[in-house]
This record gives C-alpha cells, sequence and structure tokens, in this order.
C-alpha cells in the first residue's frame, strides 16, 4: 500500500512510466489475492437481489422453512430454492433437513452483524 500511497502524492499521473506501471501491475496482483477480491464478486451478487435480502432479513429473526419464506414473499418455490443457493454458495446461509422439510438459517452471528451495518451505512448513504 506504500506504493499506492506515494502514486497517489504525485501531483502528475506517472501511471504511464514504465517503473510506475511494473509496481501498479504487481500491486494488482497482491490485490487479487486478498479476501475481498477473490471472494466479494460471490457475497455481493447474492446481496443484489431484493429477495435475497428479504430472505437474510427474514433468516436474521429466526430459522425458516421454505414454505414460510414461500408464503412470506409470495414467489415460487423454485424461484426461492434458487435465491437460496445463491446465499448458501456465498456462504450467508446454512440449510438442513428434518422430515421433508428444508429449513434455513444465517451461517453465523458475523452475517447478522454485516447486515445491520450495512443498514446504517444505506441510511447514511441514502
Amino acid at each position: 500500500m506504500e506504493r499506492l500511497a506515494r502514486l497517489i502524492e504525485e501531483d502528475e499521473c506517472s501511471a504511464k512510466c514504465e517503473e510506475y506501471a511494473d509496481e501498479l501491475k504487481k500491486l494488482m496482483v497482491e490485490m487479487d489475492k486478498t479476501p475481498l477480491c477473490k471472494f466479494g464478486s460471490l457475497l455481493f451478487k447474492a446481496l443484489a437481489d431484493r429477495n435475497r435480502l428479504r430472505i437474510l432479513k427474514m433468516l436474521a429473526v429466526r430459522e425458516m422453512c421454505v414454505c414460510e419464506l414461500n408464503v412470506a414473499l409470495d414467489i415460487s418455490q423454485g424461484t426461492i430454492s434458487h435465491h437460496l443457493k445463491i446465499l448458501q454458495e456465498a456462504k450467508l446461509i446454512k440449510g438442513r433437513v428434518k422430515g421433508k422439510w428444508n429449513y434455513y438459517r444465517l451461517s453465523s452471528k458475523q452475517v447478522d452483524k454485516f447486515i445491520k451495518i450495512s443498514e446504517q451505512l444505506i441510511k447514511e448513504l441514502y
């Protein structure tokens, strides 16, 4: 990050200079290894749909079965299953089977914290 700070401090853009171009490319390789760059798109894809956000908010209240989500959201069970799959792939929720019913809950307390922090940020921004 020192390299990035040094580049920003320059009065003129020197990114086209071969020395800085190489440093910027190395910086990008380093950034690509960070969890945000490796997994962020998976997380933000899961959060980029209103129904998935609604599901997360509901599961923040308590564990629910698919039929409860179906009634609350008034969308088809197939669509709900699709949303649940995306949320599971992003590791935001966990599912379990009890008899013939599938139940879902948030995967951790951190997800609940993330939802609350996101809501605070949204209130501040919008």
